[in-house]
């Protein structure tokens, strides 16, 4: 997986028979995350226990699957939310692991935090984990965005969509003695998510709910498109009568923007034929702000943005007696609408906060590496238009004592000649 694709892809998951973490961590091995690559990231974690993956190929109701595990010495699971998301923050800051699997492994734990804050009355800050905070389930977590972050290398840029979740039926045992299944904090974090009926025991856990809820895009049924790759994650179970696993489902885009290897790749002004257009259910939470300031506006939607939203934006509006005011709107995945509810209420005061169910039309999209006098810079590319990223711009430009406008053209001009040129490996 040393090639790097400039193609997009979509990534669906199939976890009507249930979800875990390992579970997730198989099938994005089975799907050509590198194993050794991902070892040796996850080494770099501040954790005080050791640790060992290993991977084996196993049967699961007839299906082979790939099972991803982690064995771990560990005699306690007892940490705190504040000491994960610490670790993976040291994690990220030293240049460890790449950012992108930082930010989002702690959006992830943070998902876990926020329910089992909620559901023990006890600010994100006294929330201690006992299972999820055990040394495999940190492992597991890291593990699936830092294999998504390996894909992206491979593939270019992901999205991810995800069917119903099958939740199965019982009683568990967990630290605070029987539970029902599916557990109440997994079935806090699965609210607003699509669900199916799964079988027997416990079919997903809060990690695996955690992870879909945080890494899903659209839930949804599977795309179409030309299937590039399938694989299936094992968990640790082999019950009767269903196979505990996930499915993954890698869908390259209809159009002549999946690169193969020897092939010319395609201009976004030159695909052939229309787009394929990938059609989901969003949401948009509304409200009118009157009495914050404008820096806490700004500082609300760089919220909301980092906590999942997949836009915010707000424009002047004229309230009642003629107060000027901010209208604040956010589009979100509708598993991510009540979190961000929530969110919204908590940092501006509003009393009310407007929910639609909207569907989105979306164009294929695909970000590309360009290099300018020794500086990377980033090109957004969709079907009809490319553009670079403009904090790469404003880096470039600080370094170079370039203007923007001068790095902008280049880029492109360089982001169409290498589309452009015959791909000369073998």
């Amino acid at each position: 997986m040393s090639e790097t694709a400039s193609g997009s892809a979509h990534l669906w998951l199939d976890p009507g028979f249930g979800a875990s973490g390992d579970m997730m961590l198989g099938c994005l091995v089975g799907l050509g995350a590198p194993l050794a690559e991902l070892v040796a990231g996850l080494r770099t974690l501040p954790i005080d226990s050791d640790w060992d993956m290993t991977h084996t190929t196993v049967t699961r109701n007839g299906l082979t699957a790939d099972r991803v595990s982690v064995e771990t010495s560990e005699s306690h699971h007892h940490r705190t939310w504040s000491s994960i998301d610490s670790m993976l923050a040291a994690a990220g800051s030293s240049g460890n692991l790449p950012a992108w699997t930082v930010t989002a492994a702690r959006r992830t734990f943070r998902r876990l935090g926020e329910v089992e804050a909620k559901m023990h009355d006890v600010s994100i800050d006294e929330v201690h984990f006992h299972e999820v905070g055990a040394v495999d389930a940190i492992i597991d977590i890291t593990g699936v965005w830092l294999a998504l972050d390996l894909l992206k290398r491979h593939h270019g840029e992901l999205t991810i969509g995800s069917g119903p979740v099958g939740l199965g039926q019982g009683i568990v045992t967990a630290a605070h003695g029987l539970l029902p299944i599916p557990a109440p904090a997994t079935a806090a974090i699965l609210t607003g998510a699509p669900i199916t009926s799964g079988g027997e025991g416990e079919t997903v856990t809060p990690t695996g709910a955690a992870l879909l809820t945080t890494m899903t895009n659209n839930w949804g049924p599977l795309p179409t498109g030309r299937l590039a790759a399938v694989s299936r994650g094992a968990g640790g179970r082999n019950p009767e009568g269903y196979p505990n696993v996930i499915s993954a489902y890698l869908v390259a885009p209809e159009v002549n923007s999946w690169r193969e290897p020897g092939t010319m790749p395609q201009s976004p002004a030159g695909l052939h034929g229309a787009p394929a257009i990938s059609r989901v259910t969003t949401a948009v939470l509304q409200t009118n702000l009157d009495d914050v300031s404008g820096e806490l506006v700004a500082h609300l939607i760089s919220q909301c943005l980092e906590h999942g939203a997949d836009d915010a934006w707000t424009y002047p509006i004229l309230m009642k007696k003629g107060r000027p005011a901010h209208a604040l709107e956010v589009m979100c995945s509708p598993a991510k609408a009540d979190q961000l509810r929530d969110l919204i209420m908590a940092e501006s005061g509003t009393l009310g906060v407007r929910r639609q169910l909207l569907i989105k039309d979306m164009a294929p999209r695909d970000t590309s590496v360009v290099t300018v006098d020794g500086q990377a810079i980033r090109v957004k590319a969709g079907p009809y238009r490319a553009k670079p990223e403009f904090d790469d711009l404003e880096s470039a430009s600080a370094v170079l004592g370039r203007p923007i406008s001068d790095l902008s053209q280049q880029a492109l001009r360089q982001f169409y000649d290498e589309r452009t040129e015959p791909d000369q490996s073998d």
